[in-house]
């Protein structure tokens, strides 16, 4: 068997790369249209800040908070950018009634917001650019 041409081992992890980036864009695109439904249909319950985690720069809080008598907690789904959480600190919780250890918190009635997908746009054009290279590349050779 004869080795395959170096261009064409270039142009299969070019679009190889592509279709990772696509992928990834497709599956930003779909958990933020899980969180917005989640948050469509989310009910409100108190809740009490258990522990606070650094994750990636961002206080992440565990909330501690009841449904039905049922007693939970949970890392928020959809943390806000940048809000600082004290360990005790009372805050207002929207969880999904079809699976309530689904939640985020909310510093003021309504401002629970879907997270975008970051760089999507970056990603896609980095994924046509990889493309047109390994087209061109076919072309050249």
């Amino acid at each position: 068997m004869a080795a395959m041409p170096v261009v064409v081992v270039v142009q299969v992890v070019l679009v190889a790369a592509a279709v990772a980036l696509v992928a990834r864009v497709l599956w930003s695109a779909r958990s933020a249209t899980d969180a917005r439904r989640r948050l469509a249909r989310a009910r409100t319950a108190s809740g009490e800040v258990v522990a606070v985690e650094a994750v990636a720069g961002q206080d992440v809080p565990t909330v501690r908070y009841h449904v039905a008598g049922e007693r939970l907690e949970a890392s928020p789904r959809t943390p806000r950018p940048g809000k600082r959480y004290l360990v005790g600190q009372p805050v207002d919780v929207r969880y999904d009634p079809q699976e309530p250890a689904w939640m985020t918190v909310e510093s003021v009635q309504g401002d629970a917001r879907v997270p975008r997908p970051r760089g999507a746009a970056a990603s896609t054009v980095a994924a046509g650019v990889l493309v047109v290279a390994a087209v061109l590349l076919q072309l050249v050779v």
